[in-house]
């Protein structure tokens, strides 16, 4: 029967509100039945647990090999023994075939990586080359200061005549911008520098550890900012300060002719009247122990990719790469899958 039907003792225009109002209050009903439903399955999902232990019907059967246990709640098995044995059978199943396919062709990262190997071992070779020419340096420098404190002390000044005759010109400080005479500007500038650099700090958490290096980072402990400093331990003015200089020391600088000929002759001035070689000695230091802080910085670097390159080649051929992922070789008569680029 139609609505208009079962209204029969109404007026037309009463049996349409009639009508209106019993479609409203059914699309009220349709709206709120929706509402629980999807409250109930929001619910479900949140809490699967609680459902699945509430209703055991629920309940899934387990997955492992010959189990017809029900799963616990929240998991696809009844026990971990189950879980391991189905993850045993598929590793028995799958990878005997896995490693067929891997050996029927040749694997292109793979040649990469030794190529990339024999340029690193090449590498390290000059690297250590360099490291050994620096040591060598380090000893022969040694050696020549050595030799030039031995030199007698010449105090009659004649050396010292072209710097009095000169023009008393002045340069400023790349530092602090001061005015200063042009022969005492390194000694200026030295100690102008010294001062700005102590603002500055250099520090990390860890000393260094380097066997076979003498005489390279300061490495002294700062309990406030609890790191260990990293200047060059030569060139730290803030823990390690030059010596006083006595008055019968020589400067004992080695002359040259033309910027870099060595001419065998060390300068026989006092090291205090001395501007022209000052702080020689700190600065050929600093300037040895910095190569061979950078051969060491460069052999660490090969080291790391080297690393980085041989657990790329065993995890490549590993249990977990080979069991998710595989070569399809669609034709069984070519072994290599590279493609070539036609001539």
């Amino acid at each position: 029967m139609s609505n208009t039907e079962e209204l029969p003792f109404l007026d037309p225009a009463l049996q349409k509100q009639a009508v209106k109002v019993k479609k409203m209050e059914n699309l009220k009903k349709k709206v709120e039945w929706k509402k629980e439903k999807k409250q109930k399955l929001m619910d479900k999902r949140k809490h699967p647990e609680q459902t699945d232990a509430k209703d055991p019907g629920l309940l899934r059967q387990c997955l492992g090999p010959g189990c017809v246990h029900p799963t616990r709640p929240g998991s696809k098995y009844c026990s971990d023994d189950c879980g391991m044995k189905l993850a045993a059978d598929r590793i028995y199943n799958i990878l005997p075939q896995r490693i067929q396919q891997w050996q029927k062709s040749p694997c292109i990262a793979d040649e990469h990586g030794k190529k990339m190997l024999e340029l690193i071992h090449r590498e390290q070779q000059n690297a250590y080359i360099r490291l050994k020419d620096a040591e060598s340096h380090f000893h022969e420098l040694e050696a020549i200061i050595l030799r030039g404190k031995q030199q007698a002390v010449c105090k009659d000044g004649e050396s010292n005549e072209d710097e009095r005759n000169s023009i008393n010109l002045q340069i400023f400080c790349v530092s602090c911008g001061q005015p200063i005479s042009r022969h005492i500007a390194l000694r200026h500038m030295e100690r102008c520098f010294a001062k700005y650099e102590c603002k500055s700090s250099f520090g990390s958490f860890y000393p260094t550890c380097i066997e076979g290096a003498t005489r390279l980072f300061c490495d002294v402990y700062d309990p406030q900012s609890k790191r260990y400093c990293k200047r060059l331990q030569v060139l730290c003015p803030e823990h390690s300060r030059d010596p006083k200089v006595p008055d019968d020391e020589v400067c004992g600088c080695p002359l040259v002719h033309n910027v870099f000929e060595l001419t065998g002759n060390f300068c026989a001035l006092p090291k205090i009247l001395c501007n022209r070689h000052y702080c020689w000695e700190k600065l050929r230091r600093a300037e040895v122990d910095l190569e061979r802080i950078r051969a060491l910085h460069k052999l660490e670097e090969l080291e790391e990719q080297e690393n980085k390159v041989r657990t790329a080649m065993t995890n490549r051929a590993g249990l977990l790469a080979l069991m998710l992922h595989q070569t399809i070789q669609h034709d069984p008569l070519t072994s290599d899958l590279r493609s070539r680029v036609d001539s």
